[in-house]
């Protein structure tokens, strides 16, 4: 995985950002950890980064509304920067598919919640729109 100092503190950002809309991912099971002393593999760290992307993404445009133009500029980038993937597009699909939950769960606090709904986007999505900006550098 090649992700420059500049971009790794950007997806950083995002991710941390997307938190609260990222909680789906744990809802398939994680890969297994690497055993004490044991380095996972550059290949392993970019198919996670792939899926962590992919899993912002669908919050990003299905949650927060941001422009879809602006989530493929976001998928170009981590795609430039996960290059040790082997399988890209797979971890991306399977990454924007998990957040299904997530995207439930906004839908249903909407309804049920509004305040909060409200609250919960008006946190989260200005700054994940921002975050994608660094990571895209303003594309």
């Amino acid at each position: 995985m090649t992700l420059q100092p500049a971009l790794a503190g950007a997806l950083a950002v995002v991710i941390g950002c997307a938190a609260p809309l990222a909680a789906s991912a744990q809802t398939q099971p994680q890969q297994s950890q690497p055993q004490h002393g044991q380095q996972r593999s550059p290949q392993s760290l970019a198919m996670e980064g792939a899926r962590t992307s992919g899993n912002i993404a669908r919050g990003a445009t299905d949650i927060c509304n941001i422009d879809r133009a602006k989530v493929e500029r976001f998928k170009a980038a981590a795609k430039a920067n996960f290059t040790a993937a082997p399988d890209f597009e797979g971890a991306w699909k399977l990454g924007y598919t998990e957040a299904q939950s997530t995207v439930d769960r906004f839908a249903q606090l909407k309804a049920k919640n509004p305040d909060e709904y409200a609250k919960e986007i008006g946190e989260a999505c200005p700054a994940l729109d921002h975050g994608i900006d660094e990571v895209t550098q303003g594309k």
